[in-house]
């Protein structure tokens, strides 16, 4: 008996809900079950197949657009379309519209997941002014990108921007990806969100990689800044490092290159284990240091980073403030702290992550790096281990934690030690949402957040939170 056909609906589009989905419903029952539907847009009527149906849940794929949102443009990456892998499913979206989409569910996520008082809170910052509360911006790139005069230029806005890139071989050992939600690994061929120093590898169509690949092989392909590519094969056998070119290499480490001008620290230089965790888009290692830097160690507390006209931070001024980094990983975030004279203690659960600030870090005074995981407990004895004799507290806390967010026993560890300010960065607006409704309730504000679209093309964005004692 063949299998029976996935059921289908005719859906109107409302707004988009966390994750990339459009809240939908039935165009003949407008009151009726809510469906989850994805390559879609606000305002679009389209026939979607159901992907999952349960007493809880019902999602849906767009496979037909009966009435197109202006929004909606030739997808940049069809293969991350209705039934294709993950990655890519706002590719769809006009660049500008994918912005306006994470600017309404930031806002969503603030007011159902935070609560009334952070919603407030957050409208209430001189940032969230305009319509729709506070702007997701771009990255420098896209902003070049969308004035460029060439329109194929502004078209590929926000492609060629990873590098790094994860793949898995199919069953017949071609490189591929995860479906969406699922375990099954399709083909793909070709990886446009990637760099071009990704993308000519030819890792999706060049027979010296099919060589390598046996089935399940992990595949993990860096494009450094501070260096040629390398990809990173493992499978049963082991791990097996690899240049551009397929040839086998001892090299285990890449160099990533952030400029650091703006805080008047110039070219900083890391030591990265070849698949280690960095940012994965181009600017955002930059971007990032420029504003949790200044929103950590600033006179006033911003998170626009540095503007025009801004002067370099006075070293003289911020020398030897006493600041607990969580989630550090690789020290993004330390090495200019430390440069700047901060004394910076620091905590990271990837004991390779501490290897390599160590390996960064190694001749800088005044820099303590623990391995170990965040916890309540480690949060209460490490934030007061400041000083000559290792019993003051930290002056400011910045944590940077994974997409679960911090928590509600770190958070209120966190404000336990009363720093003059926090500064939490957070790639999942659920998780800052709830964060940040623990850091209020114990008694800090916000004074300044930025939400910035590291991730274009995918539901994804990042934030830059700054708190101080109310």
């Amino acid at each position: 008996m063949s299998p029976a056909a996935p059921e289908e609906l005719v859906l109107a589009v409302g707004a988009p809900a966390h994750g990339g989905h459009c809240v939908a419903r039935p165009v003949d029952d407008p009151n009726g079950r809510v469906v989850f539907v994805r390559h879609a847009l606000p305002g679009e009527t389209v026939r979607a197949r159901l992907s999952q149906k349960t007493s809880k849940m019902w999602r849906a794929d767009a496979v037909e657009v009966l009435t197109a949102s202006p929004d909606r443009v030739d997808p940049v990456w069809p293969e991350a379309g209705p039934g294709g892998v993950g990655g890519g499913e706002l590719s769809h979206v006009a660049l500008p519209a994918q912005r306006t989409w994470k600017r309404w569910v930031l806002a969503d996520c603030l007011r159902r997941l935070g609560g009334e008082q952070v919603a407030e809170a957050v409208l209430a910052l001189p940032e969230s002014s305009a319509p729709g509360g506070v702007p997701v911006e771009p990255m420098p790139s896209e902003t070049r990108a969308a004035r460029s005069g060439d329109p194929r230029v502004r078209a590929l806005a926000g492609t060629g921007t990873r590098t790094r890139v994860e793949l898995t071989a199919t069953p017949d050992g071609r490189a591929g990806m995860n479906a969406f939600r699922s375990g099954t690994v399709l083909p793909v061929s070709s990886l446009p969100l990637a760099v071009p120093a990704l993308q000519e590898l030819g890792l999706t169509e060049r027979s010296r990689w099919r060589k390598q690949l046996r089935p399940g092989t992990r595949v993990h392909a860096v494009a450094p800044s501070g260096g040629d590519p390398v990809v990173v094969l493992t499978d049963g056998r082991g791990e097996t490092v690899l240049t551009g070119a397929a040839h086998a290499t001892g090299r285990r480490r890449v160099d990533e290159l952030v400029d650091a001008d703006g805080l008047g620290l110039g070219e900083l230089r890391y030591s990265v284990h070849a698949d280690g965790f960095w940012q994965v888009h181009r600017d955002a290692p930059a971007v990032l240091v420029d504003r949790v830097v200044r929103a950590a160690l600033g006179a006033r507390p911003s998170a626009a980073g540095t503007r025009k006209g801004d002067a370099p931070l006075d070293r003289d001024t911020v020398a030897g403030t006493r600041v607990l980094e969580l989630y550090s990983g690789a020290g993004l975030f330390t090495l200019p702290l430390a440069l700047l004279g901060c004394e910076v203690l620091s905590l990271e659960g990837s004991e390779q992550a501490v290897r390599d600030a160590r390996r960064t870090l190694h001749d800088l005074p005044g820099t303590r790096l623990h391995a170990g995981r965040v916890t309540a407990a480690s949060v209460a004895e490490l934030g007061v281990s400041f000083g000559p004799g290792r019993d003051e507290r930290a002056d400011v806390v910045v944590l940077d934690p994974p997409r679960a967010g911090a928590g509600r026993e770190v958070a209120q560890a966190v404000a336990v030690l009363g720093p003059r300010r926090i500064v939490l960065v957070a790639c999942d607006p659920a998780a800052l949402a709830r964060d940040l409704g623990t850091l209020l309730a114990a008694g800090y504000a916000p004074a300044s957040l930025a939400a910035l679209d590291m991730f274009p093309h995918t539901h994804h964005f990042e934030t830059v939170a700054i708190l101080e004692r109310a």
